[in-house]
C-alpha cells in the first residue's frame, strides 16, 4: 500500500474535527461536517478581520465585553470583509438574530437599512453600526 505524507496542518484539522464528531456523535455526520467546517473557516476569517476604532462616543461607553460582542455580530454578517453590511449580509442577519435583537415581522431590511444607514451610501458601515447599536443597547438599559 502506497503511503500519502500528510501535512501537519491537515493532521491538526482532522484531529480536532474526529474529536469533535466522537464527542458530539451526530446523528447527520455530511451536515455536522458541513456545519463544522463552515464554522471554522468564519472563525478564521472573524479572528483575521480588523475594523478601525469606532469613532462613537456613546460606543466607548459599552464595556469591553459588550463592545467584543457588537463588533463580532458585524464581523460575522460583513462575509466580505469591507466594513460595510450590504442589504444581503443584513437579510441574512436578520433572518439569524430576529429573536435575540426582537425585530418584529413588519420591519424588513429595507426599513432597518433606511434606519442605520445614516450617509445614505446603502450599505451600513462600522461607524454607524458601533454607534446604533450602542445607542439601542443604552436604549434598552433605559438610560
Amino acid at each position: 500500500m502506497e503511503e500519502i505524507p500528510v501535512p501537519l496542518e491537515l493532521q491538526v484539522v482532522l484531529r480536532e474535527f474526529t474529536k469533535t464528531v466522537l464527542r458530539e456523535k451526530p446523528k447527520d455526520v455530511l451536515e455536522f461536517s458541513r456545519n463544522y467546517f463552515v464554522e471554522k473557516c468564519t472563525q478564521t476569517r472573524m479572528a483575521s478581520y480588523r475594523l478601525p476604532a469606532s469613532e462613537s462616543a456613546t460606543f466607548h461607553e459599552l464595556s469591553d465585553e459588550v463592545k467584543r460582542q457588537v463588533e463580532a455580530v458585524f464581523k460575522r454578517y460583513d462575509s466580505d470583509c469591507d466594513a460595510f453590511i450590504t442589504i444581503e449580509e443584513l437579510k441574512l442577519l436578520m433572518e439569524d438574530l430576529a429573536q435575540m435583537f426582537g425585530f418584529s415581522k413588519e420591519i424588513d431590511a429595507g426599513t432597518l437599512m433606511s434606519l442605520l444607514d445614516s450617509d445614505g451610501s446603502s450599505a451600513i458601515s462600522w461607524q454607524e453600526w458601533s454607534h446604533a447599536c450602542a445607542v439601542w443597547l443604552q436604549d434598552m438599559q433605559g438610560r
